[in-house]
């Protein structure tokens, strides 16, 4: 995976360089709002009444984290102790962030998996742009741990860039800490996780427009319309684990 330092040298001001390197108009706290309130209406979804456990796998700063904890669909089960949320990213600045921002000790953050209580399994992992930064070498090794770590029949989903989008590519390139950034197609990764214990149940193409034109009805029905065309900036996979 990219080496620590990196994203803890940014970790303080990650939304801040973000936003230098994304066009005019565009906010890094959009995308945050975005896949947040698609992993809220996941989690709202998945939960069926018993003690649910979601991971945020590269978690970063917490940012998504927090407006996940923060909805009114999800507050009342982390309070009433139904629903437990941890986060995990290999930078400690990064964490300690996360811990700052998030101000609640409910929610379990670490930089080390090893800190992770050992009785521990998943029922939701998300992992948000994380696998283009693990070396290709490496990511069986990875996905195996992420399986090794889930409920039988859990769900995971994998959020990353789409190569096939040349303004994505543009923006990768030129991002400062994407440096050492190996991008997925979508057939890659339904190989990579599809090999290791996961079985795939869907997928979608976003961000063919910027998050901001989504709120418009018009806008979203477009894009809802060409989410299975490889146009899109972003796409997001969703897999089961074995049963």
């Amino acid at each position: 995976m990219m080496e620590r330092n990196v994203f803890d040298q940014v970790a303080r001001d990650y939304e801040k360089i973000h936003n230098r390197s994304l066009p005019p108009g565009v906010h890094s706290a959009d995308f945050i709002s975005q896949r947040a309130a698609t992993v809220i209406r996941w989690i709202s979804e998945g939960y069926a009444g018993k003690e649910f456990f979601y991971l945020d796998f590269g978690c970063g700063n917490g940012r998504m984290l927090k407006t996940v904890l923060a909805s009114d669909a999800v507050k009342p089960l982390v309070e009433q102790g139904r629903l437990r949320l941890f986060g995990f990213d290999t930078s400690a600045e990064s964490i300690n962030e996360a811990k700052s921002l998030m101000g609640d000790d409910r929610v379990c953050l670490v930089s080390d998996l090893n800190h992770l209580p050992r009785d521990v399994r998943f029922d939701f992992v998300i992992s948000c742009h994380v696998f283009h930064h693990i070396p290709p070498a490496e990511r069986a090794e990875t996905v195996a741990r992420l399986a090794s770590w889930m409920n039988p029949a859990s769900r995971l989903v994998i959020w990353e860039h789409n190569p096939f989008n040349p303004i994505t590519r543009l923006l990768v390139k030129t991002c400062p800490f994407d440096g050492d950034a190996r991008l997925l197609t979508l057939n890659t990764t339904k190989t990579l996780f599809g090999e290791n214990s996961f079985r795939y149940r869907e997928h979608a193409y976003v961000n063919v427009f910027p998050p901001r034109w989504l709120r418009l009805d018009a806008v979203s029905s477009i894009e809802v319309k060409l989410s299975r065309l490889p146009i899109g900036a972003q796409y997001w996979v969703m897999f089961e684990s074995d049963e």
